[in-house]
């Protein structure tokens, strides 16, 4: 089964399924569906959101050049400019700094583990491109992860970053 074909089957962007796949989801509607109800976590998922999100696609008005000139002109030159902006420099800005993200709940005292935090930055990633960039802009251009994000699970690099962040967390705040 094509990608996009099991997106839209699923609801949920071809991005995102590509991610799932590489985690393992089959390609297959009937086995993707039973492989999300017993992999994924129930609140990572459209349809048990907080917030009532009943899992249908994000009924957005597509932007395009005449929306946008309601706000106002853009040329488009500026529209690429804008996509690039949304879909590659702010992503790549702010979801690769898995240590602020560390910092701020570290700050706030909230316990987690390495792991842990680099899942939140996941779900942050995740909400982030199918509320913006796929809810809002309605884009269809290629996403680049940054690449904390392209990283297999069980990666040496990808341990290594987990144990930076439990040595951030495990440091004293008295220390700094």
């Amino acid at each position: 089964m094509k990608t996009i074909d099991l997106a839209n089957g699923l609801g949920i962007s071809a991005q995102m399924t590509n991610r799932l796949i590489k985690q393992g989801m089959p390609r297959e509607l009937d086995l993707a569906i039973a492989w999300r109800k017993s992999n994924l976590q129930p609140f990572r998922t459209k349809s048990t959101r907080i917030g009532g999100n009943s899992g249908k696609p994000y009924q957005s008005v597509r932007v395009n050049e005449t929306t946008l000139e309601d706000d106002r002109a853009c040329s488009i030159a500026e529209r690429k400019i804008i996509e690039k902006t949304l879909t590659s420099v702010l992503p790549n800005l702010y979801f690769e700094r898995v240590d602020w993200l560390t910092a701020a709940l570290k700050e706030a005292s909230v316990p987690v583990t390495g792991k842990q935090v680099i899942e939140i930055q996941d779900s942050l990633l995740s909400t982030y491109m199918e509320e913006i960039i796929y809810g809002y802009l309605q884009s269809n251009n290629h996403f680049e992860l940054p690449p904390l994000f392209e990283m297999r699970l069980d990666s040496k690099e990808r341990k290594a970053v987990i144990a930076s962040i439990d040595q951030l967390l495990s440091q004293d705040s008295t220390a700094e």
